[in-house]
C-alpha cells in the first residue's frame, strides 16, 4: 500500500446513530479540511425503513451513490447504483420508504433550514 493510502473495512465499523434522525445511522470513513468554513466528510449512511433525515443545505455541493436499497430525494426514488451530485447551496430532506445504504461525499458541512 502506498504511504499515505487508507484501508477500513467498514462492515468491521459501527454504525452511530444520528440524534435528530432517528432510523438514520452514520460510518465517518474519511474527513478533509473543506474549502470554505468547514470540515468536508465521507460518509455512509444507512436508512432504515421508513427514516427520513431533516432539511439542510449543501454550501459546497454533495455527490452520493446508491449501494443497496432505495433512496427518495424530493419527488424521485434512486435505486442500487445511482449517482446524485446536488451543486452548492442546494437544499433537500432525503428518506428512504424501503431503507437503504449510500455512500456520500460532502466536501463542507451541511446547515439546518
Amino acid at each position: 500500500m502506498a504511504p499515505g493510502s487508507k484501508f477500513l473495512a467498514t462492515d468491521e465499523m459501527d454504525w452511530r446513530p444520528f440524534e435528530d434522525a432517528p432510523g438514520v445511522a452514520f460510518r465517518v470513513l474519511k474527513t478533509h479540511r473543506g474549502s470554505g468554513s468547514g470540515t468536508g466528510v465521507t460518509l455512509m449512511l444507512r436508512f432504515e425503513p421508513g427514516a427520513s433525515y431533516p432539511a439542510h443545505r449543501h454550501p459546497a455541493g454533495e455527490e452520493y451513490f446508491v449501494l443497496e436499497g432505495e433512496l427518495t430525494d424530493g419527488a424521485t426514488r434512486y435505486g442500487p447504483g445511482t449517482y446524485v451530485y446536488h451543486p452548492p447551496g442546494s437544499v433537500h430532506a432525503p428518506r428512504s420508504d424501503a431503507g437503504g445504504t449510500v455512500l456520500v461525499f460532502l466536501p463542507e458541512g451541511i446547515e439546518r433550514v
